[in-house]
């Protein structure tokens, strides 16, 4: 693949080198390079011709992962228009809002969400095409479509995706996704995974957002199937690895954690994991006895992934080495807890408050540049403007690099806490807490108060039957005072059946403060 290579194009790449292999599994479905190729072709030419779909113009997807769904994603690319994955775990007024934001005018619709399809497209005007089901188009557009070859428009800066951010802090925002972009992201996960040629993954991140979209661009790049789950069940993860002989997928704490719970309780000789070789994992802080946890249960090689998420690359890696190292050895134990180290490709500094760069372990703003990143959010120069600076991309991110060049993430740059006139992380407050068996997860954010300034509170995600209360909140402060400093310790203690959370797992930290704020007005005291 030359450098003028689009996303349209790899389908059509595999078709004419290896027709016949298996390019993706989707339940009963099988497909061949070949079909792919030319179900893309189909699509990007009923896109254009009947759809009327020019250059750069957007398409819409609404639907759980499905094989329809990468016809869009290579056929936007193909035709030279954008495609945009629609958050299906959000309120149909929260997808009219993005449609809106990117003006698309075709929606895909999957199935389980025709209802929602039909609101959306009433609300923007977009013209739905229903991929299954009795109100189904999709099969009879790619039918009648002709399947002559478009040739590639080789502009690998060209947008073809939007991928929205998860929102964790505030309102989403269309990141310019470009193939020069993806395929140097996809760079960073071949060397991260030390990806094989004979390799069969499995995708179960949501391909609306970034991480199952690189996960599934990473094996088209290298002509591998992908066997596509709509969602990361672990019983059906434990059988397809088992029945496809899966050896990659990419993870996030969350479905890591799932996935050990249900292999323990099962039994780990129920299953015959043995081809799972290599776990990708990133997206959240993900506590290092996890990591022990899921190495001695499935043995696997293990890679984290991290950088900036949505807007670009992996440009930092903790690479199967350093987990081996760390694991057996108690004095770079402390190194699971990083993020890793640059890649090539990419480059990093950690500035302070005035733009200027600081040496080793000085905590300030992480910021990178390479190609795998965006070149600016979508119809929002400003905000842009503010994201790069001076030729890096600022990742709002506080972290430190150590001497030994491992970075460790310290917390948002939006997230810092300024109580009594000190600035406390909120991860640090969580870490102190996390340790305590009443605690399943913990989400630490400020509250506006008249004599502190900001109030410190924990929103706690309790274990069951734990009874949450007064008692249990006194005795997680009086845990957290003997890790760190009183003046870091939380003021008060909510607790919540389960923490708002992202469709990738992530903490929405913009509802957690939410709710703070609410128990903060409405009852002083608290649920404590």
């Amino acid at each position: 693949m030359d450098f003028r290579t689009v996303i349209g194009d790899i389908p059509r790449i595999h078709s004419r080198r290896a027709p016949d292999e298996l390019a993706f599994v989707d339940g009963p479905v099988r497909l061949s390079w070949g079909t792919v190729d030319d179900r893309v072709n189909r699509l990007a030419n009923a896109l254009r011709d009947e759809l009327g779909i020019g250059d750069l113009d957007r398409v819409a997807v609404l639907a759980g992962n499905c094989h329809e769904y990468l016809d869009v994603m290579f056929a936007a690319s193909r035709a030279k228009a954008v495609y945009t994955g629609l958050n299906v775990r959000h309120h149909p007024a929260e997808v009219v809002e993005q449609m809106r934001d990117c003006a698309a005018r075709v929606l895909f619709v999957g199935p389980g969400f025709e209802e929602a399809g039909a609101v959306v497209a009433q609300e923007t005007g977009a013209l739905p095409v229903h991929f299954r089901g009795p109100n189904s188009s999709y099969g009879e557009l790619l039918t009648a479509a002709s399947p002559e070859p478009i040739g590639s428009h080789q502009d690998p800066e060209a947008t073809y995706a939007l991928t929205y951010t998860s929102g964790t802090t505030g309102r989403p925002k269309g990141a310019m996704i470009s193939s020069r972009s993806e395929i140097a992201f996809v760079h960073s996960l071949i060397i991260g995974s030390e990806t094989r040629v004979d390799d069969r993954f499995m995708l179960v991140t949501p391909l609306f957002h970034k991480g199952g979209q690189f996960a599934v661009m990473h094996a088209a790049y290298v002509g591998r199937p992908t066997v596509i789950l709509p969602r990361p069940d672990p019983e059906q993860m434990c059988l397809t690895i088992e029945r496809e002989r899966v050896s990659v997928f990419l993870a996030v704490p969350t479905i890591m954690k799932m996935l050990v719970e249900h292999v323990e309780q099962a039994g780990a000789g129920r299953y015959d994991l043995s081809s799972l070789r290599h776990v990708l994992y990133g997206s959240n802080p993900i506590p290092v006895g996890q990591i022990r946890r899921f190495v001695e249960l499935f043995g696997v090689a293990m890679c984290q992934i991290g950088g900036i998420g949505t807007e670009g690359g992996a440009g930092l890696i903790l690479d199967r080495v350093d987990h081996e190292r760390a694991l057996v050895d108690p004095a770079l134990a402390h190194r699971l807890g990083s993020c890793g180290r640059v890649q090539p490709g990419f480059q990093m500094k950690v500035l302070d408050d005035d733009g200027r760069e600081v040496g080793p372990d000085a905590i300030g703003e992480l910021v990178f540049r390479g190609d795998a990143y965006i070149a600016g959010y979508w119809d929002k120069p400003e905000e842009s403007r503010r994201a790069w600076r001076s030729g890096w991309l600022h990742s709002g991110d506080i972290g430190r690099r150590d001497r030994d060049g491992y970075v460790y993430y310290v917390d948002r740059m939006g997230g810092r806490i300024k109580t009594g006139g000190e600035t406390v992380y909120p991860r640090e407050v969580e870490d102190a807490l996390r340790g305590h068996p009443a605690v399943r997860d913990v989400a630490v954010v400020g509250v506006p108060d008249e004599r502190w300034g900001e109030e410190i509170w924990a929103v706690v995600e309790h274990e069951a039957p734990v009874v949450a209360g007064p008692e249990l909140g006194q005795e997680l402060r009086a845990c957290a005072r003997e890790r760190i400093a009183g003046y870091k310790v939380p003021k008060r203690v909510l607790f919540v059946d389960a923490l708002p959370r992202t469709a990738l797992g992530k903490t929405a930290i913009a509802e957690v403060r939410a709710l703070a704020m609410a128990a903060s007005s409405a009852a002083p005291t608290g649920r404590r």
